[in-house]
């Protein structure tokens, strides 16, 4: 488990009171001398859902095409699902970005990565959105002139995928919402 600092710190409070329940923070480390932390919460804000959101990776300043954003990210989930897989999964994901495999940022589709963590299910990729399952004021917060952006981790299926790259994102969330799709259910049936 990676030191914790002030300013992680003062994440895990922000997400303690966004996400309620139960929490706890887990650490991975990684054969790098990197290491994630990731926040659970079981059983909030409902139901028998677990929260999760990664805490640090925003240590990094979020660039897009060589450009700085003035803003770190981390991402959030929500699923019907066993915990450790899903922590498993959200702190790889945070791994690879921070070892800088992987660029992420608003509407991207991270291909191929539920399967490892949830054989069996017809979900393959993760949409990353503008988080909506807690409070509607979730997803930015700034301490000290520094600002932290959340994104959420939606599961959709290999249809959903190619709907995505064909129509845009936008078109299938449309599709996601129209259906009433529980994007927090893994064993859900694709809605293409």
């Amino acid at each position: 488990m990676s030191q914790a600092t002030a300013e992680h710190r003062a994440i895990a409070a922000y997400l303690t009171d966004a996400f309620g329940g139960e929490i706890r923070v887990m650490g991975q480390g990684y054969h790098d001398g990197l290491s994630v932390n990731v926040l659970v919460s079981s059983g909030a804000p409902e139901g028998t859902y677990l929260s999760c959101s990664t805490i640090g990776l925003s240590d990094r300043e979020l660039v897009l095409d060589e450009e700085p954003m003035g803003f770190g990210i981390e991402l959030c989930g929500a699923l019907y699902g066993d915990e450790t897989p899903f922590v498993e999964m959200l702190a790889d994901i945070a791994h690879e970005v921070q070892a800088g495999e992987w660029t992420i940022g608003l509407n991207t589709i991270l291909p191929d990565v539920i399967q490892p963590y949830f054989p069996g299910t017809q979900m393959q990729h993760l949409l990353l959105v503008h988080p909506f399952y807690w409070d509607e004021d979730f997803g930015m917060f700034e301490q000290d002139g520094r600002k932290t952006v959340w994104l959420q981790i939606i599961p959709i299926s290999d249809s959903e995928f190619r709907l995505a790259e064909e129509e845009g994102v936008e078109v299938l969330e449309e599709k996601l919402e129209s259906s009433g799709a529980d994007v927090f259910d893994l064993l859900r049936a694709p809605v293409v």
